[in-house]
């Protein structure tokens, strides 16, 4: 054996396929199995690049070139550092150009040399994986099974180094093994590549199953793997490929082979290829059209779908194919990708020209168009219905007349309006019967066009300030487990979360630590941290090892961060030396607020037993404190004796309140121009203070993974945490997820507003993220229904922040009309009536009739009174464009008779 083994290392290190399975296919079923784990101990010694040898030198120098000797003449010199300038006669001259030619032939056998020594270092590299190929195909030849060897190549690094075996290798190792042991190997390695690991070595699959001829792929899996693999000449070779009519359906019906078809190189190179083997009449068109029409009948995100309309735009359909088409078309109207839905109507409109589409279709395609929610669409849809008659499409003019946009619906009713005369009673009659549940300017104008009494006004819904909920219970034991893994997990983002994993550690650590070790010491990770070290105090424990890392890879932190770290780490001290009884900031509702009387209770217990409370657990409690304190808990206070008794009957006695205001930043290195909030926290504890300037905390403002944990810092300083969240809120404006739990937790926060909290408000609304503008018109719901808000420092800021294009006024409208639909009329008059005196005279922008609107649906019923400059200019401009329509019935609002504007055209 210790031949063959000296054998089977020589073959390996002369990366000799053929000679290595000579080798192998001598050895019986024992043999291999004596050699396989010397072979999985084994590591192919890596090559070393062949020494580099210089190229001989030129055989004859150049000749000196004639210089002449009179005249006018110039000559070219290259000076290099060391130089001194050329110099001026001849025979200096002559000598400056030999040593010029000289430096150039260096400067070649230089090149040469370099170019050599890469190609040295290439060879060896490819030496050193085909050495590491043939003793992974050593290894799977001599596994015992099929079954084996396919998890053998896809063993984890905990089972050591992965396989690397490659294609080259397929033919020496079926002389190994034979055809029928391959074609197990091959079916299983198949079966492997379509799971969710991504470890298949596929080209070495792809040889393999070719070989023994097994077919091609059949699960999405493997079909994926066959589609992101980068081929040259990717059509001619799918144009010869027996595989490729079998892999043609998976590219538009499964989706894990979609995700591939559109990413990296699969998404450069095989839309190409499909669009020139269509053109060559390999590929029917007709499988083509239907595929990715097909998929974009699936859905997905735009990325996905993408390609797939490019490449139907690509095939340029004819008539008859739109035709046989038609239906697929026509659903595709109402698909979530704008730009499918523009396609089809587009396509449907081509194919109603040549030949006129039928009632049903047109009724479809009215429905349809009518209920997107692009305007664009909408009307282009309602410029086309004008040349076609009516009688036959009222039940799609009714989904335009609810469309949620009213400009739109107002748009519809004009359409019925010009073709009033046209429609047949019936037709009518089912226009009346919609009319009850019409609202609005379109409900109005269509009862008086049909002679009906117009809907009753609608209540806007009554807002009701509901008090913050209670906390939850304390957690037991597994509920603490339960919710640490879920924190250790997805991260400490929750506020009540954090809380409750934190009471429920004080509560283990007092209780049976020996019963809370079986159940907590598997949730410590064996990464260091503060959460892993806390548990592992809690339980008695020793917490992973903490690496030093060097201070400059260190970013730097908020103080609102570094506070909550420092009260975890001073509860893991404490944990770990003598346990509290209870934590004194453990909140009592969801906002934030402790109750002032268990505290003050657990101050009496401290004074009573000897023991003080951690300094940032009484710092988080007295931030906690809310505003209101019954005045027999001050009184009680007061008597207190210890330390920490006398600072919490202090802040009970003298409560303060934070002063903020707003700096420009201008553009610097990685930072935008941005308005930043500031603070003094002149009166509150030092934990709270940020004395770096505006232009610091711009820059630093990058990331927050914990922001929606800092409102609950200080629950009854909404003005102070909004200050501390606002230049994040800015910074990620445009790019980067700032979640949405911080705007729930200012919005549950007490204490007045300012400049803080109106400039986060409106970097909120106007986020590129949907999910945040929806949360943030939420936020000024529930603080719509708070007594004193008032929402005009939102809007102004809006404006402002707008008419600077700092943020995109298109995205303030859907949170402010969905505050709007819930009842919150004030405040969205309040906003949209302060920022309209910024924005109406800096001129016409994206967004801007969206907003006058708005401000005209939520004006005072009795009138308004505020001054909008140029806002009766705008009014009296003539045409019917959106912005002076909008402008109009703004303006038809005010209380003012002097400044009421007829509406025209109506």
């Amino acid at each position: 054996m210790n031949d063959v083994w000296r054998d089977v290392c020589a073959r390996i290190d002369d990366a000799d396929f053929d000679a290595l399975a000579e080798v192998l296919a001598g050895l019986d079923a024992n043999g291999r199995a004596a050699l396989l784990p010397m072979l999985e101990g084994h590591t192919p010694t890596r090559a070393v690049p062949e020494p580099v040898v210089p190229p001989p030198p030129e055989p004859e120098p150049e000749p000196e070139p004639e210089l002449p000797t009179r005249g006018l003449f110039a000559v070219a010199f290259a000076l290099s550092k060391d130089d001194s300038p050329p110099p001026r006669d001849l025979d200096g001259l002559r000598a400056y150009a030999g040593r010029q030619r000289l430096r150039e032939r260096e400067h070649r056998w230089a090149r040469e040399k370099w170019h050599l020594e890469r190609q040295a270092a290439h060879d060896a590299a490819r030496l050193t994986e085909r050495r590491h190929a043939a003793l992974a195909m050593a290894v799977v030849a001599c596994a015992p099974t099929a079954t084996d060897a396919v998890k053998r190549l896809h063993r984890p690094w905990s089972a050591g180094p992965s396989l690397r075996v490659a294609p080259e290798v397929v033919p020496a190792l079926l002389r190994v093994r034979g055809a029928a042991w391959g074609a197990a190997l091959a079916r299983g390695m198949a079966r492997r590549a379509g799971s969710r690991s991504r470890t298949t070595p596929w080209p070495f699959t792809e040889a393999l199953m070719r070989a023994v001829g097994t077919g091609p792929p059949d699960t999405p899996g493997a079909v994926a793997r066959y589609v992101e693999l980068w081929r040259p000449s990717l059509a001619s070779f799918l144009a010869a490929d027996p595989w490729f009519d079998h892999v043609l359906p998976y590219l538009f019906d499964e989706d894990r082979v979609a995700a591939v078809f559109v990413t990296g190189v699969a998404r450069r190179d095989w839309p190409a290829a499909l669009m020139e083997l269509a053109s060559s009449g390999r590929v029917d068109r007709e499988v083509l059209i239907a595929g990715c029409l097909r998929r974009l009948r699936a859905g997905g995100r735009k990325g996905l779908l993408q390609p797939y309309l490019d490449m139907l735009k690509q095939l340029a359909l004819g008539t008859d194919e739109l035709a046989r088409h038609r239906q697929e078309l026509t659903g595709l109207l109402t698909a979530p990708m704008s730009t499918v839905a523009d396609y089809s109507y587009m396509s449907l409109q081509t194919l109603h020209r040549t030949s006129e589409l039928d009632r049903v279709t047109l009724a479809e395609i009215t429905q349809g168009m009518l209920s997107r929610p692009e305007k664009k669409l909408v009307r282009a849809h309602l410029a086309w219905l004008r040349k076609l008659p009516l009688e036959h499409l009222v039940d799609g003019l009714v989904v335009g007349l609810h469309h949620p946009v009213p400009e739109l619906a107002e748009r519809t009713v004009d359409l019925i309006e010009a073709r009033l005369p046209t429609l047949s009673e019936a037709s009518r009659e089912r226009l009346r019967a919609e009319v009850p549940s019409l609202d609005g300017v379109a409900a109005q104008r269509l009862a008086a066009l049909l002679g009906t009494e117009p809907p009753a006004p609608v209540p806007a819904p009554t807002l009701v300030a509901e008090p913050p909920a209670e906390m939850p219970p304390p957690l037991d034991l597994a509920a603490v487990a339960a919710e640490l893994a879920i924190l250790l997990r997805r991260g400490d983002d929750d506020p009540i979360r954090h809380e409750l994993v934190l009471d429920g550690l004080v509560r283990a650590a007092g209780g049976d630590r020996n019963t809370a070790a079986r159940v907590l010491e598997p949730l410590i990770p064996q990464w260091p941290g503060l959460w892993p070290a806390l548990v592992a105090a809690a339980i008695g424990r020793d917490a992973p090892p903490h690496p030093g890392y060097h201070p400059r890879y260190r970013t730097e932190r908020h103080p609102m961060t570094l506070f909550v770290e420092r009260r975890v780490a001073e509860l893991t001290a404490r944990l770990v030396t003598a346990p509290p009884v209870a934590l004194l900031a453990t909140p009592a509702t969801v906002a934030g607020h402790v109750d002032p009387a268990r505290v003050l209770g657990l101050l009496l217990e401290a004074e009573r037993d000897g023991w003080q409370p951690g300094e940032a657990d009484l710092t988080q409690a007295i931030l906690r404190l809310p505003r209101v304190v019954d005045p027999a808990v001050r009184a009680a206070a007061a008597r207190l004796v210890s330390p920490a008794g006398r600072r919490f009957a202090a802040w009970l006695a003298t409560p303060a309140e934070p002063r903020t205001w707003v700096e420009e930043v201008g553009h610097q290195p990685y930072v935008s121009s941005r308005r930043i909030a500031m603070l003094d926290p002149a009166g509150l504890p030092a934990e709270l203070a940020d004395p770096r300037s505006a232009a610091e905390r711009a820059r630093s403002a990058r990331s927050a993974p914990a922001v929606a944990l800092w409102p609950m810092i200080a629950p009854s300083h909404r003005e102070a945490m909004a200050a501390h969240i606002q230049p994040f809120v800015a910074a990620i404006v445009d790019r980067g997820n700032p979640g949405t739990g911080f705007l729930a937790g200012l919005a549950a926060a007490d204490g007045p507003a300012g400049p803080a909290m109106s400039l986060t408000m409106a970097y909120a609304l106007a986020n590129h993220r949907q999910a945040v503008r929806l949360a943030a018109g939420d936020a000024l719901i529930e603080l719509a229904a708070r007594p004193g808000w008032d929402s005009t420092g939102v809007g102004a800021e809006v404006g402002t922040l707008a008419a600077a294009d700092r943020i995109v006024l298109q995205r303030v409208v859907q949170p402010l009309a969905e505050a709007l639909k819930a009842g919150a009329r004030d405040t969205v008059w309040q906003v949209t009536s302060a920022a309209l005196p910024v924005l109406l005279p800096a001129g016409p922008r994206p967004g801007l009739a969206d907003l006058v609107d708005l401000a005209a649906n939520a004006a005072p019923r009795g009138g308004h009174s505020a001054d909008l400059p140029g806002l009766a200019a705008l009014a009296a401009k003539p045409g019917r464009n959106r912005l002076t329509e909008a402008a109009r019935r703004l303006a038809a609002s005010a209380a003012d008779p002097h400044v009421s504007i007829v509406v025209q055209g109506r």
